[in-house]
């Protein structure tokens, strides 16, 4: 029935109800949660909620972007979800960075109805629901179908940057990771992790295949806690369609063929330990029983704002910014210079060039011995701070698992005391109570130094160069008879190996990495 109304309705929904003639709706069915980012109006009177999802990068030159990392480590699901570097630019700026724009909760029945045109019954609480029943032509059709309706009706709300104006499209996957992960508001620690909170349920934010959660029907939209962007229902509910088709991963890499319709985010037919922030699902585009588009009982859509590129005005500053980049790594990536130097030096027969370029040669060593030098007492200052992260954090642990007792016993001792004995209790009790969130507070600090330091050595440092300054500083250690710091260096050491395994490691496991 939805196909044949699509069908039937989007060629003509531009005409829908004009925004001004209609009833608004009841802010229930477009921002349950009140304070969106940003609201954009749909035809019937209707609206529809979205985030603003920073991505901090130099905005001063056009071809930066913030990279990070998708995908988890686990092996049974590499093949589809493994760790892959990805890269991230929003379609707008500031001057603090860019950002992009991602519906705060899945598109709903009424959105939808408004979209096809469907406005002359009531529009009530049963239009909360997620939309579903979707192929990805249909979710297609639908951003198309807004966007040029908002061109028409209300161009002004769209976001703009320069001459360039927003439109409504499907989300990228990394896109979507990104905001799914807590993007830039979200505690660094737990950007890596499986899913975007470690204290919780997953019923605490999801709606997905368990007791007491829908028995197999999309739900409201919005009923469940956000994650730190402020989106609701990312994981669970309806499974969201994203814009480009499913591929491989290829070990750290997009494999080559491209494949089906890709969905992110499970749905309310999906078991728990298969919903988590890196799941991808590939289906068929089409259909094999009805050789038509394949359409989902649960695919739904959470819409983007993009805009294009290049435009007349920045046509200049974008070439400019490829070209030094393309300067940069041609001259890194050029044959080794000395190789070159000796080439030159072979053929050269005039004896005062060749005198010139073998006074080039030595101060060309000179310089790469300097800076591998220099790389390799910066690797060694970071082991030592690595090294004194764990030994920091081993000692507040202890030292937060000793207050935790005094404290239940501080606890237990005041319910039975009386008089000024329990006041002095409760006088401990509060002052080891505030003690403890101040340790607290400072091992997350403590941990995300750590993270900092597995993150540099383990992607910015060559692998034979960090094994020598590690020996080296092991050397050292031993001769200055830092027997208890020499052990603090193998622990990180011990780490770094790990880390290497399983980058995207939770805070509580990064925290347990350090301290067994």
């Amino acid at each position: 029935m939805r196909h044949l109304l699509l069908c039937a309705i989007l060629a003509t929904a531009g005409a829908a109800s004009g925004q001004e003639t209609a009833t608004p709706w009841d802010n229930e069915l477009i921002d349950p949660a009140g304070d969106a980012d940003l609201i954009l109006p749909l035809p019937c009177g209707g609206g529809m909620a979205f985030q603003r999802v920073a991505v901090p990068v130099d905005v001063t030159d056009p071809i930066d972007d913030r990279p990070f990392r998708m995908g988890q480590s686990a092996e049974n699901t590499g093949y589809s979800d493994y760790l892959t570097p990805a890269f991230l630019r929003g379609a707008f700026s500031t001057d603090e960075g860019s950002h992009y724009y991602i519906a705060r909760y899945e598109m709903n029945v009424a959105q939808f109805r408004a979209l096809t045109g469907d406005c002359d019954a009531p529009f009530t609480r049963k239009d909360r629901f997620a939309a579903g029943d979707l192929s990805w032509f249909d979710a297609v059709e639908l951003t198309r179908v807004m966007t040029e309706w908002l061109m028409k009706n209300a161009v002004d709300s769209l976001p703009r940057q320069g001459a360039r104006t927003g439109f409504v499209r499907l989300p990228t996957e990394v896109e979507w990771e990104y905001a799914a992960r807590g993007g830039a508001r979200i505690d660094p620690t737990l950007f890596p992790g499986r899913r975007f909170f470690e204290d919780g349920d997953l019923a605490d934010y999801a709606h997905f295949q368990a007791a007491g959660q829908g028995r197999g029907k999309l739900r409201p939209v919005g009923l469940r806690a956000p994650n730190p962007v402020g989106l609701y229902d990312v994981y669970g509910n309806a499974e969201e369609l994203m814009l480009e088709p499913f591929r491989l991963n290829a070990v750290g890499r997009s494999h080559g063929q491209a494949g089906g319709v890709v969905t992110r985010g499970g749905s309310i037919d999906t078991s728990a330990e298969d919903i988590y922030t890196a799941a991808r699902r590939e289906y068929p585009m089409f259909s094999p029983r009805t050789n038509a588009a394949l359409r989902g009982g649960f695919f739904g859509l959470r819409p983007v704002i993009g805009s294009h590129i290049v435009t007349d005005a920045d046509y200049d500053s974008i070439r400019d910014s490829w070209l030094a980049r393309v300067e940069t790594d041609e001259a890194s990536q050029s044959a080794e210079p000395l190789t070159a130097l000796a080439a030159l030096l072979e053929s050269e027969i005039d004896p005062r060039r060749k005198q010139a370029l073998t006074d080039l040669q030595l101060n060309f060593r000179v310089a790469r011995e300097a800076a591998v030098s220099s790389t390799r007492q910066a690797a060694k200052s970071t082991l030592i701070s690595g090294a004194a992260f764990v030994e920091t954090l081993i000692e507040d642990t202890r030292a937060i698992q000793q207050l935790d007792l005094r404290i239940r016993s501080l606890r237990d001792r005041a319910r039975v005391a009386a008089g000024d004995q329990r006041k002095q209790l409760m006088t401990a009790f509060r002052g080891s109570l505030e003690r403890l969130g101040q340790l607290r507070a400072g091992q997350a600090t403590y941990l995300l130094s750590y993270r900092a330091a597995l993150e540099t050595l383990t992607n910015d440092v060559d692998g034979k160069l960090l094994d020598s300054a590690y020996q080296t500083l092991s050397q050292d250690l031993i001769e200055a008879d830092q027997v208890q710091f020499l052990e603090m260096l193998r622990l990180f050491w011990r780490d770094l190996e790990m880390y290497r395994d399983q980058p995207d490691m939770g805070q509580q496991e990064l925290l347990r990495l350090a301290v067994r």
